[in-house]
């Protein structure tokens, strides 16, 4: 019986690091992509036309998250089904999310279509130049919000059914099409609009494919249309604060650009949105480990909360270890890195930028683990709330540093509030689920906040160089023999032997 247990688990963990790669892979392939071709895409449109690129970005990104919190609550629903072998009661559930999203979004989408004249006339600083093409974009993407939304919903179906490797292919293949179709048409026109055009096109092939994948996992869907509100009740209990969440946050994490675009211009938010696109990349490292997370929190916390704990910690401890070094360089290396990838003049406007916006990101990285924690246990209301209380805080002092110091404010307001956000997310772990982290690890995390300081105030490359390899030995050493457990060494040790056998 022991050794089935034993061999379940090996299975269930082995399950859980190839989704996890997967994941990683899905979200770190488009970051390259992105890495590559911005450059020759600013070049190419101009600082007005990338940042006015920027903003669709934004606005299609926020719109993917307006699923009413049921692309999540789908993946919790259906995968308890499958679980209990229920999958005949998947139709009708799968048939009346997708009605109540498409509904949703139709609303949302004749609401902004309204309003998006005044938006743009009033609120954002686009030369007169680019007005009359602008509107006609916004119009357009206003359309494709049922699209957008929807495909989340097609997403958490196929994530239910443990289909990651399916839904990564889907994401990079759009993640690249984001950067690579604009290039592209570049070759033939600089027209914004036939650039978004062409991406709303490649929106609806992916959740044509995301539709034809539904039917194919479960073929009862294609065959069995029914719709029943009763039926969508679990959905709306879980996903209520899963979407208040989707509104909430999009509006803390987008508003920095459409407040430069407003106080400053379209070109200011290039020189903001390119380092920004750039760091963000690094939150495909927790986001990969918080989907594979997510139900496994779900599935331990009522039958065994100790090892759901002891999950949250080593989560905490393997973000903190991957992501502290990346930072550390980056923001070390920021001037030198800028001035490589898009020349001097960036280097000057958004080094700094880069600088302060790698700690948002770090902590921000920190925060999503008991994020994760909260849902996969049944409490999303609760970062639902600390991000509710944050808002008007965030945007009063975002709308005042913009304001008096520009892009600059904008990425310390970012960064100082990302601050504020992990910790309460982390004290309100530590209250609810008395979580026993270890001192060690909580001073060496506060100890390292401190330390990203110092790169801000380095100028020689010599300088630079030292204080990396400096901190390079100190970080090993505290790592291996404060920070880690005798368990984890153990496990770390196992898993680099078998790597090198395998090799």
């Amino acid at each position: 019986m022991k050794d089935s247990e034993n061999s379940a688990s090996s299975t269930y963990g082995n399950l859980i690091a190839k989704n996890t790669v997967y994941n990683l892979l899905g979200y770190g392939i488009p970051g390259l992509a992105a890495l590559v071709l911005i450059p020759p895409l600013v070049h190419g449109l101009g600082k007005e036309r990338f940042g006015i690129l920027t903003l669709i970005w934004m606005v299609i990104g926020y719109f993917s998250f307006l699923d009413l919190g049921i692309g999540r609550s789908l993946t919790k629903v259906i995968a308890e089904k499958i679980g209990m072998n229920k999958t005949e009661e998947i139709p009708i559930i799968f048939w009346s999310a997708l009605l109540l999203m498409l509904v949703v979004s139709l609303i949302v989408s004749g609401i902004s279509t309204f309003f998006i004249p005044t938006i743009l006339n009033k609120y954002l600083n686009i030369s007169p130049n680019f007005k009359t093409e602008t509107l006609k974009i916004f119009y357009a993407v206003s359309l494709s919000i049922p699209l957008i939304t929807t495909s989340a919903g097609l997403r958490g179906v196929l994530e239910a059914y443990q289909k990651f490797y399916a839904v990564n292919l889907i994401r990079v293949i759009l993640g690249i099409s984001t950067f690579l179709i604009p290039l592209l048409i570049l070759i033939f026109t600089k027209s914004l609009f036939c650039i978004v055009i062409s991406l709303i096109f490649i929106r609806f092939f992916i959740w044509s494919v995301y539709l034809i994948l539904n039917f194919r996992v479960n073929k009862k869907i294609w065959s069995d249309v029914h719709f029943s509100f009763e039926s969508i009740k679990p959905l709306l209990r879980f996903g209520l604060w899963i979407s208040l969440a989707n509104i909430i946050g999009p509006l803390i994490l987008y508003s920095d650009r459409f407040l430069i675009g407003m106080k400053v211009s379209a070109a200011a938010i290039t020189y903001y949105a390119t380092p920004y696109e750039m760091i963000t990349k690094l939150l495909i490292i927790p986001s990969a480990l918080g989907t594979v997370l997510f139900p496994v929190f779900s599935s331990n916390f009522l039958t065994n909360p100790t090892l759901s704990k002891k999950l949250f910690i080593r989560g905490v401890k393997v973000i903190f270890l991957v992501i502290f070094p990346i930072v550390i360089i980056i923001i070390t290396f920021a001037k030198e890195g800028m001035s490589l990838w898009l020349g001097n003049e960036f280097s000057v406007h958004s080094a700094y930028i880069l600088q302060l916006l790698s700690v948002g990101i770090f902590m921000n990285c920190l925060s999503l683990i008991p994020n994760i924690y909260f849902q996969g246990t049944g409490k999303p209301k609760i970062p639902t709330l600390i991000n509710l209380i944050e808002l008007p805080f965030y945007l009063s002092i975002m709308w005042f540093s913009i304001t008096k110091w520009g892009i600059s404010g904008a990425a310390m307001t970012y960064m100082l509030m990302a601050t504020v956000d992990a910790a309460a997310m982390y004290l309100m772990a530590l209250r609810i689920f008395s979580m026993n982290i270890q001192s060690q690890i909580t001073v060496s995390i506060i100890f390292s906040i401190f330390v990203l300081i110092i790169p801000f105030y380095l100028i020689s490359i010599l300088s630079k160089v030292f204080f990396i390899g400096s901190l390079s030995v100190v970080f090993y050493f505290i790592s291996w023999n404060y920070f880690l457990t005798i368990e984890e060494k153990t496990l770390f040790h196992l898993k680099t032997q078998s790597l090198f056998k395998r090799l």
